[in-house]
C-alpha cells in the first residue's frame, strides 16, 4: 500500500500529465519500488525492478519520434518474424562492453542483474517472444583498435528505463490496437522510492505525450547531398578484391566477406524518423532498427537474422549469395537462374550453413535443415536463403550465448573465421563499427532475437556513412562484386531520399 504522502504526491500531478497512467497504476508502480528497495537492503546489492501496464493505440514510430527528442539514449525495432515492435528510452542500467569477449561480458552481468528481479502491474496479454524487462542495443562487428574509435562502443547493451511492446497491426505500419508499457529501474539500499517512480513517470509521459511546443509533424523534404566520398576508393576496393582472391587461390582461407564505405554529406540534418518510415513501406520483410546515442544514429532494414531463441526453438538463418532484380520478370527470372544455378555463389552460401549446422548441433535435441536453398526476393536484390532450426536441449544457453558462438558468421567474416577476420584485420582498412554486428535484445529468460546489421547506415545530423559488403570465393570477380555493393546500398540512399 502506498503512504499518504506518496499518494498526495501522485494526486498533485496536473491532469494533462496523468493521461496514460491513472491514480490507481502510480500508487502500484511506487509500490513495486518500495519493494525493490527493501530487497536492495537486503540482499546488500542493486535490485532490478520492473512495472507494466497495458497501453491503448500505440503508434511505435512516433512514440519513438519523441522518445529520441526526450531520452539520453533511445531505441526503435520492428521484428520481421512475428511483427511485434519494441521501443525504448532512456537508461535504467548500463552494461556495455568492449574488447574481444564484449558479448561474454554482457551476458555474465545481465545474467546477474537479471537474478531476482522484482516485477509488478496489471496483466498486459500475451506478447509472441520476450517476457518482462529487456537488455536492448547491439554489438560492433569487431572490437575497435588504434586511437580512432567508433561513436559507439564494441557492445552497447542497456536496461531501457521506458520500454514499450506491441504487434504491428500490418506488415508495414507501426501502429497496434494495444501495447505494453513498462518501466524499469536498478535501485539500490539508499534509493528513493518516490524518486525513481517519479522518474519514470515523468519519461514514460514526455515519451507518450506530444512535446509541448514541437509538433511532430510529417517527414521533411530531402536534403541537398554534396558528391560522395568511397572508403576506400572503387578502385582501390577493386584491387583489394583481386588480392583476396589471389589469396584464397592459394589455400589462406576458403571465403572472406570485404566491406566498403561510402559518405554523404547533406546542406541540412537527414530526417532519420522519415527515413525509418521509408524502410518500413519498401521493405516490409526485413526487420528494421534505429539505435541513437550521443547524437549518433545507427539504423537499417536488414532481411538476415543472427540468431532467434523462443519457446524452446532456436532459429538461424544462412543468407549468402546475391543477385539484383530484374527490370522485368523475364529479366528477373534470368537473375534468380544465375543465382540458383551458379557453382560459385551455391559453394558460399554452403559455407555459412555448415557453419551454422555446426555452432548449434551440440545445444540441440533436434537440428532441421532445409535440404535446399530458396531465393529470398526483396525490392533491390534476391538472395540464396537457408533457415536452420533447432529444439533446445534442456541444458541449452540463452540467446547471448548463442550471439556470441554465432557471431561473426561467415557470411559476415569469412571461412575459416580466425584466418578470415585475419586477413581482413589488416588488409580491409574499414573500421566497421556496428555495420555487419548484431543489433537486438533478450528478456530475462534468455529468450529474444539478434539481427545481423546490414543495409544500414551511421548517421550523424547532416553526414551519413553507409555500408555494403560481399562474400569473395576464389572465382570472384572484382567488377561483379562492386557492382553487388552498389546494389546493396539503395535501401539506405532511398531511406535517407539521396536517391
Amino acid at each position: 500500500m502506498a503512504s499518504s504522502a506518496s499518494v498526495l504526491y501522485l494526486a498533485a500531478l496536473p491532469e494533462a500529465d496523468r493521461s496514460a497512467l491513472d491514480l490507481a497504476s502510480r500508487e502500484d508502480l511506487l509500490d513495486i519500488c518500495r519493494r525493490a528497495v527493501d530487497a536492495a537492503r537486503l540482499r546488500g546489492r542493486p535490485v532490478l525492478t520492473s512495472w507494466a501496464m497495458p497501453v491503448p493505440h500505440t503508434d511505435a514510430l512516433e512514440v519513438w519520434r519523441r522518445s529520441r527528442r526526450v531520452a539520453d539514449r533511445a531505441m526503435l525495432w520492428r521484428s520481421a518474424w512475428d511483427s511485434t515492435f519494441l521501443v525504448a528510452a532512456g537508461t535504467a542500467h548500463d552494461l556495455s562492453e568492449d574488447g574481444e569477449d564484449r558479448i561474454g561480458a554482457v551476458r555474465a552481468a545481465w545474467a546477474d542483474l537479471a537474478e531476482g528481479a522484482v516485477t509488478g502491474g496489471g496483466p498486459t496479454g500475451e506478447l509472441p517472444t520476450g517476457q518482462g524487462p529487456l537488455l536492448v542495443g547491439g554489438v560492433a562487428f569487431s572490437p575497435a583498435t588504434g586511437t580512432a574509435r567508433p561513436p559507439f562502443p564494441d557492445a552497447l547493451m542497456w536496461v531501457p528505463a521506458v520500454q514499450i511492446r506491441g504487434t504491428a497491426a500490418a506488415a508495414t505500419g507501426w501502429g497496434t490496437p494495444l501495447g505494453e508499457l513498462r518501466l524499469n529501474a536498478v535501485v539500490d539500499r539508499d534509493s528513493d522510492p518516490v524518486r525513481v517512480s517519479r522518474n519514470l513517470l515523468d519519461l514514460a509521459e514526455r515519451c507518450l505525450s506530444p512535446l509541448p511546443g514541437a509538433p511532430d509533424g510529417g517527414p521533411t523534404d530531402p536534403p541537398l547531398v554534396h558528391e560522395p566520398v568511397e572508403l576506400p576508393s572503387a578502385a582501390d576496393w577493386k584491387s583489394l578484391v583481386g588480392r583476396a582472391v589471389r589469396r584464397m587461390r592459394e589455400g589462406a582461407f576458403e571465403k572472406v566477406v570485404l566491406a566498403r564505405e561510402v559518405r554523404y554529406v547533406a546542406d541540412s540534418d537527414f530526417d532519420v524518423p522519415a527515413a525509418m518510415d521509408r524502410l518500413s513501406r519498401a521493405y516490409p520483410e526485413a526487420t528494421l532498427f534505429a539505435v541513437r546515442e550521443g547524437g549518433f544514429e545507427f539504423v537499417g532494414a536488414t532481411p538476415e537474422y543472427l540468431v532467434r531463441l523462443t519457446d524452446g526453438t532456436v532459429h538461424t538463418l544462412g543468407l549468402a549469395g546475391t543477385t539484383p532484380r530484374g527490370a522485368t520478370p523475364e529479366e528477373d527470372a534470368v537473375y534468380e537462374k544465375d543465382l540458383t544455378g551458379s557453382a560459385k555463389i551455391l559453394h558460399e552460401h554452403d559455407i555459412v550453413v555448415r557453419m551454422l549446422r555446426e555452432a548449434l548441433t551440440g545445444s540441440c535435441a533436434d537440428l532441421t535443415v532445409a535440404p535446399s536453398p530458396t531465393v529470398l526476393k526483396l525490392a533491390n536484390v534476391q538472395h540464396l536463403s537457408t533457415p536452420v532450426e533447432g529444439k533446445l536441449a534442456e541444458d541449452a544457453p540463452g540467446i547471448l550465448e548463442f550471439a556470441e558462438r554465432l557471431h561473426p558468421t561467415p557470411a559476415l567474416g569469412g571461412h575459416p573465421r580466425a584466418a578470415s577476420l585475419d586477413w581482413l584485420a589488416k588488409n580491409e582498412g574499414l573500421a566497421r563499427g556496428w555495420y555487419a554486428g548484431g543489433v537486438g535484445w533478450s528478456d530475462i529468460s534468455g529468450q529474444g532475437e539478434f539481427a545481423v546489421a546490414i543495409r544500414s547506415a551511421l548517421v550523424h545530423g547532416n553526414v551519413a556513412s553507409l555500408y555494403a559488403g560481399c562474400g569473395l570465393v576464389a572465382d570472384s570477380d572484382p567488377e561483379e562484386e562492386y557492382q553487388e555493393t552498389c546494389a546493396k546500398l539503395r535501401p539506405m540512399l532511398h531511406a535517407l531520399g539521396i536517391e
